[in-house]
């Protein structure tokens, strides 16, 4: 308490100046109408200044619920595109939601684990079986496919990449009707993908886009997959060799949606009758 009482006599007459200055800071605000406008408009400024750190850091701590509710909404939002609805009657001209039923449904899913430098690379989720996640169902997020379900356990699933060697599926142009086979050779470096199959005579051109063809059931029909970065004979027969830039960044896969086409059981049931 000495101690104390030793240093405000120490500083005793830097706080009468302190309470001068405040005195003379009360009179001229309150006689100078000018003077009272710049200092209400520097403590506004002031002020100002002070919530907007303070927003900032709430919406930084904010971030991950925002960050959820992003992907609910983006998950009805896929839900609801024309493509995920199959025609219930072909005498139908008016389109309506109750004359179509619901293909597709999306569970967002966080990516925890991704790996770009192997031939097979895999990706790891933070959903399984417990958020009535399967083996085969595709993933994609924003932006394009992504890869499909291999293996799952209650609370996890593991993901085939597209930067896979043993990854293949079914794909088109945007614009035409031919399809061809969509895989990552060996060649083929990280967000970089190639299609075999499409004949020559189809003009698929540098900058075209391809999209998922639909016919495994795994991805909706009309999901983006790549640009066309380039095209070349595929040699031993007369088709092309498109090499693609992906539209999804491998090396920057964080927020999924994983695909669950509700008629795929039934689909595998007539390929599989076709097949025997």
């Amino acid at each position: 308490m000495k101690n104390v009482l030793l240093f405000f006599k120490k500083i005793r007459f830097i706080l009468f100046f302190m309470l001068l200055q405040l005195f003379v800071l009360f009179l001229i605000q309150r006689n100078s109408s000018y003077q009272q406008a710049q200092i209400l408009n520097s403590s506004a400024g002031i002020s100002g200044w002070m919530f907007q750190k303070k927003n900032a850091v709430f919406q930084y701590f904010n971030l991950k619920s925002e960050n959820q509710k992003l992907l609910e909404e983006n998950s009805k939002l896929k839900q609801e595109a024309f493509y995920n609805y199959s025609t219930v009657s072909k005498n139908l001209i008016e389109i309506k939601k109750k004359e179509y039923e619901r293909q597709f449904s999306f569970q967002p899913a966080t990516v925890i684990q991704n790996s770009t430098s192997r031939d097979k690379n895999i990706l790891t989720l933070n959903v399984g079986s417990l958020k009535e996640i399967n083996p085969e169902m595709g993933v994609v997020n924003s932006k394009g496919i992504v890869g499909f379900v291999k293996n799952v356990s209650n609370n996890f699933s593991t993901v085939m990449s597209a930067m896979n060697i043993e990854f293949k599926i079914p794909v088109r142009p945007l614009q035409d009707s031919c399809v061809g086979t969509l895989m990552w050779l060996p060649e083929n470096k990280v967000n970089e993908i190639t299609v075999k199959g499409i004949p020559s005579y189809f003009k698929i051109k540098i900058g075209d886009t391809i999209v998922t063809q639909g016919g495994s059931g795994i991805f909706p029909q009309g999901e983006m997959v790549g640009i066309v970065k380039k095209s070349s004979p595929e040699s031993g027969n007369n088709n092309q060799l498109l090499t693609l830039k992906t539209t999804v960044d491998f090396f920057a896969v964080h927020h999924v949606f994983v695909v669950n086409n509700i008629h795929k059981s039934e689909l595998d049931s007539v390929i599989n009758s076709i097949n025997q």
